[in-house]
């Protein structure tokens, strides 16, 4: 069965099938192979386009209107946080940056100590990542293949003695491009639009691309129907036709923030708790000046990362250092200077380098209800409110100093940050902080991972999913499986470990229907 697109409706239309899937990206697709390969049938609803590398040509603008939430404008409510989420057939697996980890094992002990979360662990996914892994080509980097931009953040953890990592990438017959994050013109990516989409339609489901899910409709515990509205694929505008689908069993794999979404438009939220303990990767650039060119748009996007302040203290935000690219819009966009200083920081970037800080956020137990909360805004669109916190900004402060000083040691002749402000030693770096507004819209922070919203546990009152199976609480044939049903941010690169839970949570969707 081929995918559909809006264009190919052309009337409302009901359809019936085993399984229905809302979501195309690391946990709908994956769900769609398993259940597909094993005999039932599928339809897969998927909000953004159908489109293939022949339409990737590395232009960021491009590339936002095709493949991000909000043509890549999708932020909080303030516009304090930038959100960068894809949306497309195979969702946003098809613009991150390859980079894997497998959830740390420290991360299930918090679960389970903290939020009640039984049934799931680390060593029962094991087994499903080692599959994954294999089937993705998920492989380690050599040092010999470090770009100059992240050889960078390699030199100064060295020199510092911090510890110091090469990723791990899904990539096969990678030509180090850089342009992951536009989509991979060469299909080098083993995203979900390469690998387990084609794997589920050659097996018989059928992938509905431009098809916004608008809610679903529910008798007691039964979920009855999906209505999705399709759009026009060429204007991607509502085009006034409906599609219909009743399943057997329903997955909602929309991602953080659009899968609460989904459910508050449904009316379904039994305990009030749908849509908040919305958890981010907060991230902010840590950036060197250099006298000879290091061309931060070359090469794969992150090949290090150093794992030097992943267990702070309890009272402190944790933090992962990675290495990460620079490009000419995102720069930009997200850079509050204006005039003669934004074209000379533009001029500079041949010759920058950048740490990038993703702060862990969801650890607080002094303050259960911190991170973002979605809520709907007029249209029925999801609204994304960010706290923050004296916690958030003392991370913030922390995770800065580490990336200039990861910079700086590995040579960097000066260093800034986003505000920007510049440093030129390790000694300047504490009163640059110390003088630097740490604010909302004062300090560009994007966001590159969300998380939770529909938190897994056992206890029906504070978790919106079982993480015994990851059904709904208030359903019996309704499951989520995607990035919304974490109860803390992951602390790492999510999509390996949603990869591995979809994997694992495929056979109770394969049972229920039976």
């Amino acid at each position: 069965m081929p995918i559909y697109t809006g264009s190919d409706l052309k009337s409302d239309t009901t359809l019936e099938c085993d399984v229905c899937i809302v979501g195309s990206g690391a946990g709908g697709a994956h769900v769609a192979q398993r259940l597909a390969t094993q005999g039932k049938s599928v339809i897969v609803l998927e909000e953004g386009g159908f489109h293939t590398s022949d339409r990737f040509n590395g232009r960021e603008t491009d590339a936002f209107r095709l493949l991000y939430q909000d043509r890549g404008g999708r932020a909080t409510t303030d516009q304090s946080m930038a959100i960068m989420q894809g949306r497309a057939v195979g969702g946003t697996t098809v613009v991150n940056w390859t980079t894997c980890f497998r959830t740390p094992k420290r991360v299930f002990d918090h679960w389970q100590e903290h939020h009640g979360v039984e049934g799931i662990s680390y060593d029962a996914l094991v087994p499903h990542w080692e599959q994954v892994e294999k089937r993705l080509n998920v492989t380690q980097m050599k040092l010999e293949q470090v770009n100059r931009n992240n050889m960078v953040t390699w030199r100064g953890a060295q020199k510092l003695g911090w510890h110091a990592g090469l990723l791990s990438r899904n990539v096969k017959h990678c030509a180090h491009t850089g342009y992951c994050g536009m989509g991979c013109p060469i299909d080098a990516k083993q995203s979900m639009l390469v690998t387990m989409i084609p794997e589920a339609v050659k097996a018989g489901a059928s992938i509905y691309a431009n098809a916004w899910v608008e809610r679903i409709t529910r008798d007691r515990r039964k979920c009855t129907s999906v209505l999705a509205r399709m759009r026009d694929p060429a204007t991607d505008k509502p085009n006034g036709i409906t599609l219909t689908v009743k399943a057997k069993i329903t997955v909602l794999a929309g991602g953080a923030i659009n899968t609460p979404a989904l459910l508050l438009r449904s009316d379904v939220d039994a305990n009030g708790r749908t849509g908040m303990r919305t958890y981010f990767h907060p991230s902010i650039p840590g950036v060197g000046v250099h006298e000879e060119r290091i061309d931060p748009f070359v090469g794969s996007p992150q090949y290090v990362h150093s794992e030097q302040f992943v267990e702070r203290k309890p009272d402190q935000m944790s933090f992962l250092l990675e290495g990460g690219p620079i490009f000419p819009v995102l720069t930009g966009t997200h850079t509050p200077a204006f005039g003669s200083e934004k074209q000379a920081l533009m001029d500079l970037m041949p010759h920058l380098s950048n740490t990038l800080v993703l702060l862990h956020d969801g650890f607080d137990l002094s303050n259960y209800d911190e991170g973002a909360q979605v809520t709907l805004r007029e249209g029925g669109l999801p609204r994304v409110d960010y706290k923050w916190t004296p916690r958030l900004i003392e991370g913030l402060k922390a995770g800065l100093r580490a990336a200039l000083q990861v910079q700086l040691a590995g040579g960097a002749k000066q260093a800034f940050s986003g505000h920007p402000r510049y440093v030129r030693s390790e000694a300047e770096i504490d009163s640059m902080i110390d003088d630097a507004p740490f604010e909302p819209n004062k300090i560009p922070v994007g966001v590159a991972h969300v998380m939770g919203g529909c938190p897994m546990g056992t206890n029906e009152r504070k978790s919106i999913v079982d993480s015994r199976t990851l059904r709904h609480h208030g359903f019996d044939n309704v499951f989520v499986i995607d990035g919304s049903v974490y109860p803390t941010s992951l602390t790492v690169n999510p999509q390996l470990s949603i990869y591995g839970l979809a994997s694992w949570a495929s056979q109770f969707v394969l049972q229920a229907a039976a």
